[in-house]
């Protein structure tokens, strides 16, 4: 076998010299393997031009996470392709992590506690013959013999458009999270006009309050002097709210911080990522950090100056303000994050379920499996008894 190493000088992977590469049945498949930082990302970057994904499977995003992070989670950056014989082109692409748990190597997309969404990525040409995804993946699982577990998590259902063809796996299922999406069609103000009356008074109120505070100001940070003064005082506000509600601060994590900065300059010169300032009375009040890729911006970290600035909701202030200085460069869709809060609800975002697949590769694997398996049922049940005991309402009075 190829191995590779974490990083930090430990291997993972049998000493077995295996095939890294394995045809499917009919031979019209390839799945090739790619183990270590810089072959997987050598390897992106010739097919990634050709291939869709959300914006945390890039290159750009990859390079920064395997670099800062896959070390220091002792985690093996691994790039799984799969191409097509007779149109001599990549067709599905994993970027991937392995790492040990307990006794098992788990393969997971590259997420390592600071990614979304998983995802495959897909070529422009759909795949939805399911015998045919389904000896891909067959393909793919013989590759991934060095692992025990294959766990893909929050997967969108579409990505770039396309239909992601792993929901059609046996495994595959809804994720405990979902997303929160804003779409506007339009322009701005029209957005604002579509707003229910009373968010919309809200909205009206909290720029009154903005203006009134003197010098109000919003600014996307572009120099490394304005990029480093907001991602300090975002990590700043962001320990002074964490400490309040005891609550931990990832941005403390000296890795984690390591690559949210390094995301901050090296994404802005790549256009990757943007971090906006909402400023009143010459004081930061809030901050927006976020993704920007095909046309969609996510949302990655929101910060807010604390209770001085509570009366004039300076989060929903700087969000709103983000929104209305994208859509004047032609961006459209606004991807509010995996996590619940009710801000994101007032602004008109609609949940958009996300996926998991779960495979065991052998028996020692098995359980895991089986406990993802009993908590998706148990979710489902759970709905359909909080659906019937709604439906019974009306009848018992």
């Amino acid at each position: 076998m190829a191995t590779g190493e974490t990083g930090t000088g430990a291997r993972l992977g049998a000493d077995d010299d295996r095939s890294r590469t394995v045809a499917s049945r009919d031979n019209r498949f390839i799945t090739e393997i790619f183990d270590g930082a810089d072959e997987a990302l050598a390897a992106l970057e010739v097919i990634e031009s050709g291939l869709l994904s959300t914006g945390f499977q890039t290159r750009d995003w990859l390079t920064v996470l395997y670099e800062e992070l896959a070390a220091t989670r002792r985690a093996l950056p691994r790039l799984v392709v799969v191409s097509d014989r007779e149109r001599d082109e990549a067709v599905l692409a994993f970027p991937l992590v392995i790492a040990k748990e307990g006794l098992l190597r788990v393969a997971n997309f590259a997420d390592l506690g600071v990614t979304d969404y998983g995802g495959p990525m897909l070529s422009r040409e759909p795949l939805s013959d399911r015998q045919l995804i389904r000896g891909i993946w067959r393909s793919v699982r013989a590759a991934m013999w060095d692992v025990d577990l294959i766990r893909l998590n929050r997967m969108p259902a579409e990505i770039g458009g396309r239909p992601n063809p792993l929901l059609n796996l046996f495994g595959s299922a809804p994720s405990s999270v979902s997303s929160r999406q804003l779409v506007l069609p339009g322009s701005f103000a029209s957005y604002l006009q579509s707003l229910e009356k009373k968010h919309r008074k809200d909205v009206e109120r909290c720029y009154r309050l903005w203006e009134a505070e003197g010098n109000p100001r919003f600014y996307r940070a572009t120099t490394d002097d304005e990029i480093a003064h907001v991602f300090a005082t975002l990590e700043e506000q962001q320990a002074v709210w964490h400490a309040a509600h005891g609550t931990e601060d990832a941005l403390a994590e000296p890795p984690i911080r390591a690559f949210y900065e390094r995301l901050a300059f090296d994404g802005a010169d790549a256009g990757l990522t943007a971090l906006f300032a909402l400023e009143a009375g010459g004081r930061i009040a809030a901050i927006v950090f976020g993704l920007l890729h095909d046309g969609t911006f996510t949302l990655l970290r929101i910060s807010t100056g604390g209770e001085q600035w509570s009366h004039l909701s300076p989060g929903r202030l700087v969000v709103l303000e983000t929104v209305k200085h994208l859509v004047g460069q032609g961006v459209h869709r606004f991807d509010m994050g995996v996590h619940s809060d009710p801000l994101k609800q007032a602004f008109g975002t609609e949940g958009i379920p996300l996926y998991d697949l779960v495979t065991a590769q052998d028996v020692t694997a098995l359980p895991k499996a089986l406990v993802h398996e009993i908590a998706v049922h148990f979710r489902a049940g759970r709905s359909l008894r909080s659906a019937l005991k709604k439906a019974m309402q009306p009848l018992a009075g």
